[in-house]
């Protein structure tokens, strides 16, 4: 063979010992090792291809881990290795020139699959063409394809492998246990595989079918960022781009990829290498994205509906509270649902039985009573019913004693909703401080930004951050079903009707949980509230309700 130059495209979630989530991200346990073996891997290859013939090896680093700089330690390379680190494109034009073939090393399954890490080009779209998923690896050898270039061989995890159908050689690192973990060979097995592969004859690659690229994203403004870009839009979470060439419908696939990247900046926060990211990157990784069809939710919110009633039957302060400002919400949320079922005289009863509940907030007064008076203060006043006012002096008060005592978000709460209906006397709460108080205290404040922008759920959303929330409820979604967190799955529920995110993988995964968690009365338990069984049981059957009836109409 006449000396030449091969094109290695190189990535880390196929390499051989790198088999969790955390070790992809600079600065987190576990990438400094993770940089070691791909460096040795790249090292395995470059002298099998030196030993076929090949005189050159140019490599493109392909991984982006969190910093804009190489994962290679180029200093541990042979000298005939080319190192390249592009991360605008590790696949740019010139990397196919001067070259005599191609080869990846290290790669992983397409989005929505299976595999260890799965992905393509970044956490949030899935590309397709002609209906088939492409995973990265199948991106560069269509690129290689349209430029002559055969392929000598791949390595990656089993689900790639599959994927491939065997139309190059292939060196399996290692087998996906789920996107999050693998468990892989030896690496010095794999090794000395990848310096024998390296030598087989190099492969024919079929190009891909001449029609357009499809994206599908993980939200509707995703979408809509790729069509600013360029993309012709398909649906709410599919955009497509033509072009006479695959490197011209690539490239404008990419394009359209990194304007809705622009999300990202909403929902990771933290540095990379911090347990934060870890978590953002792992939750963007397992979101899937829309189902393939959608299903009717009626007989569930028909069996929450009788279980809520049931719950909400007695005659307690939080019974009545709750029973009247759940209905104040479904009947504008589902208004066909709420006429279906009869509610209207059963709804104007619940209102009634409010305008006993007293108004007083003694600073004895535990945070859920206050809610519940506040809440009975509010839906009378939203509805134009007459109500004992609240003192400003007395609210103002309570609410100093909330945030001293540790209750900030209750504190926050209760102010906006009075200030809401005229008694502004609110606390000056950052932000900040309710975002750091706890995951869970986070989301909850995120659902009701969405409940007091639209007067609980009685109006449109009109808040500018509005898309914003939106991305961080979508991201948090695989941690909350993780954790099990029954009430919040149905907040989160309805809060994406509200945006009209009713066609994504999240708001599915969500009402798909809830129904898991149904019992056979109907009723649903939420056994992470610090609260007594039946009351967790109906407020978690509350918002498990609205979530259900607002999905058929949404």
């Amino acid at each position: 063979m006449a000396a030449g130059r091969v094109l290695l495209v190189v990535d880390l979630e196929g390499v051989a010992g790198v088999d969790s989530v955390e070790a992809l991200v600079a600065g987190a346990p576990g990438y400094e090792r993770a940089r070691e073996l791909l460096t040795a891997e790249v090292a395995a290859a470059v002298e099998g291809l030196l030993a076929a013939g090949y005189a050159r090896v140019r490599v493109s680093d392909s991984h982006l881990a969190g910093t804009g700089e190489p994962n290679l330690l180029t200093e541990a390379l042979p000298p005939e290795a080319e190192p390249c680190f592009f991360p605008e494109d590790a696949y740019a034009s010139h990397l196919f020139e001067g070259v005599e073939a191609v080869a990846c090393l290290g790669m992983h399954a397409a989005a929505g699959s299976a595999g260890f890490g799965a992905h393509t080009v970044d956490v949030l779209g899935a590309w397709t063409c002609g209906g088939r998923a492409l995973s990265e690896t199948d991106l560069v050898l269509a690129l290689a394809a349209e430029a002559g270039l055969p392929a000598l061989f791949v390595s990656g995890d089993d689900v790639l492998r599959d994927s491939l159908g065997g139309r190059v050689g292939y060196v399996c690192t290692k087998q996906a246990l789920s996107p999050t973990q693998a468990s892989s060979r030896a690496p010095e097995e794999v090794r000395a595989e990848l310096a024998r592969v390296a030598a087989l004859p190099a492969r024919r690659v079929e190009p891909l079918p001449g029609v357009p690229l499809v994206l599908g994203f993980k939200s509707r403004r995703q979408a809509a960022l790729a069509v600013e870009a360029g993309a012709r839009r398909v649906d709410d979470y599919r955009v497509e781009v033509a072009g006479r060439t695959f490197r011209e419908r690539y490239t404008r696939a990419l394009e359209a990829a990194e304007a809705a990247s622009q999300v990202l900046g909403d929902v990771v926060r933290d540095e990379p290498g911090s347990p934060a990211f870890g978590r953002d990157l792992t939750s963007l990784l397992l979101l899937s994205g829309p189902p393939s069809r959608a299903r009717s939710w009626e007989r569930e919110a028909e069996r929450a509906l009788g279980a809520f009633l049931s719950l909400t039957g007695g005659s307690s302060q939080e019974a009545r509270a709750l029973r009247a400002l759940t209905l104040h919400m479904l009947e504008h949320h589902s208004p066909r649902a709420f006429a279906r079922w009869g509610l209207g005289p059963v709804l104007e009863a619940a209102v009634e039985s409010l305008s006993s509940v007293s108004v007083v907030l003694a600073p004895g007064l535990s945070p859920d009573e206050a809610q519940d008076r506040v809440d009975a203060w509010f839906v009378r006043r939203e509805r134009g019913l007459p109500h004992p006012e609240l003192s400003p002096s007395a609210l103002r008060a309570y609410l100093e004693h909330l945030d001293e005592e540790g209750y900030g978000l209750y504190a926050w709460l209760l102010g906006e909703m009075a200030a809401s209906r005229g008694v502004d006397v609110r606390l000056p709460i950052p932000e900040q401080s309710l975002r750091e108080l706890s995951r869970l205290v986070e989301l909850y404040w995120l659902t009701h930004l969405y409940l007091l922008d639209t007067r609980y759920l009685r109006a449109p959303l009109r808040d500018a951050r509005a898309s914003a929330w939106t991305e961080e409820l979508l991201v948090a979604t695989p941690w909350l079903l993780s954790e099990g967190h029954v009430d919040l799955a149905g907040e989160v529920a309805f809060c994406l009707q509200c945006a009209g995110e009713t066609g994504g993988g999240a708001h599915a995964a969500l009402l798909s949980f809830l129904a898991a968690q149904q019992r056979a009365d109907g009723r649903l338990c939420d056994e992470t509230l610090e609260s007594s069984e039946e009351e967790s049981a109906a407020h978690a059957t509350a918002t498990a309700l609205l979530a259900f009836a607002g999905a058929d109409e949404r």
